[in-house]
């Protein structure tokens, strides 16, 4: 039987090859509309995991830098004795050198001219920024046993091995005296003594053997020698390393365009046993530091008021003149407002940050995040 069927009525069957013009426009418009979606979730999910993470990073910075700054103000001026009744510093030029002449604080602020901060950091500090300069005792010491004020010799409970050109200080068994001295000896280290007379190759040096003050004198250095005196501090005094370190903005040791905290701290060469200060940098982010005191002790036309520890008001460090009742001793609080800034654009435009603590200048536009943070801090040691 023949099966085969007339042309005219055999099945056409068409295979599709390909898409059509109309199909491919239209896959392309929903993949783009797609693409577009991903893309976008994409970019908003990068601009904010940019802005939580440099948020997170400025705050961390700040809590540290405002953290560590209140500490180091709260214990200026320690020196093993509250409110000691006298003050001697027989360093040769301690009194010239911010970080040998004596314990205590002093601020330098910008607007009294740069040429006011100490010349190992000044070049180094940002435009309208503060500077604050603390000295104190170590938190750690050495038990005096006994002390030789005519042989110039402290006796220690243990043996130590800090080398010659050590800065001390030390406060009398009864707290009446502070000392600030260089060690001169002993050279071999590892020993239970400890001596602070004059001479010898240790640089800058003591003008004096005695580190007590004559009567009736609050305080005495080298530009006063004279008053110094050969008092013994006795047994049971305390002993501690003089820690002087002042704190500045500058900008990082790391990349000059960011800002940062920076310290310069009093070192010791070990080559020369000579102290000399060296930069550190601390943490990166603070942009500008403004620093008042709070001052006691305020003279009106009616008589003396305040001599309570508290403020009476808060100047800047401009304003303490030197003459009482404006002199760092009556200093008893000091008010840290820092300016912190992201270490990296965060904004996608840019944006306007206002004039901070009514300074010119700290005003401008870009992209960068900021915050401001302050503290009031109590001093510990303030001298009533």
């Amino acid at each position: 039987m023949n099966m085969n069927l007339p042309a005219s009525r055999t099945p056409n069957f068409i295979r599709q090859t390909g898409l059509s013009l109309v199909e491919m426009m239209v896959s392309i418009a929903i993949s783009l509309v797609v693409l577009s979606g991903v893309v976008n979730v994409l970019v908003v999910s990068k601009s904010n995991f940019i802005s939580l993470r440099e948020m997170s990073a400025l705050q961390e910075n700040a809590r540290f830098a405002l953290k560590y700054m209140t500490d180091e103000i709260r214990m200026s001026g320690a020196s093993g004795c509250s409110a000691p009744v006298q003050v001697g510093n027989a360093i040769n030029g301690g009194s010239a050198a911010w970080y040998m002449s004596g314990v205590g604080l002093k601020g330098y602020e910008y607007d009294a001219g740069i040429n006011t901060f100490p010349a190992d950091f000044r070049a180094s500090v940002r435009t309208n920024t503060d500077a604050l300069a603390i000295s104190r005792g170590s938190s750690t010491g050495l038990q005096v046993t006994g002390h030789n004020a005519n042989s110039a010799v402290i006796s220690l409970a243990t043996n130590t091995s800090y080398p010659q050109g050590t800065i001390f200080v030390m406060g009398s068994a009864n707290c009446d005296a502070v000392g600030i001295f260089q060690m001169t000896g002993p050279n071999n280290g590892n020993a239970n003594n400890i001596v602070h007379n004059t001479g010898g190759s240790i640089a800058p040096g003591n003008c004096s053997k005695g580190i007590g003050v004559a009567p009736t004198f609050a305080s005495a250095d080298c530009t006063t020698a004279a008053n110094l005196a050969n008092v013994s501090f006795g047994a049971g005094a305390t002993l501690s390393l003089l820690q002087s370190e002042a704190y500045f903005v500058g900008n990082s040791e790391s990349d000059s365009t960011v800002p940062a905290l920076l310290r310069q701290r009093m070192a010791l060469n070990t080559g020369t046993s000579t102290p000399y200060t060296l930069s550190e940098e601390l943490v990166q982010g603070v942009e500008n530091m403004q620093i008042l005191y709070g001052v006691d002790r305020i003279v009106s036309s009616t008589g003396a008021v305040g001599n309570d520890g508290l403020a009476d008001v808060y100047v800047k460090a401009s304003g303490i003149t030197g003459i009482a009742p404006w002199i760092w001793s009556n200093v008893v609080s000091v008010r840290l407002t820092l300016r912190m800034r992201s270490i990296n654009p965060v904004y996608a435009n840019n944006e306007t940050y206002p004039v901070f603590e009514g300074i010119t200048g700290t005003d401008g536009t870009d992209r960068y995040m900021r915050q401001t943070v302050s503290s009031t801090v109590m001093i510990r040691n303030y001298k009533k």
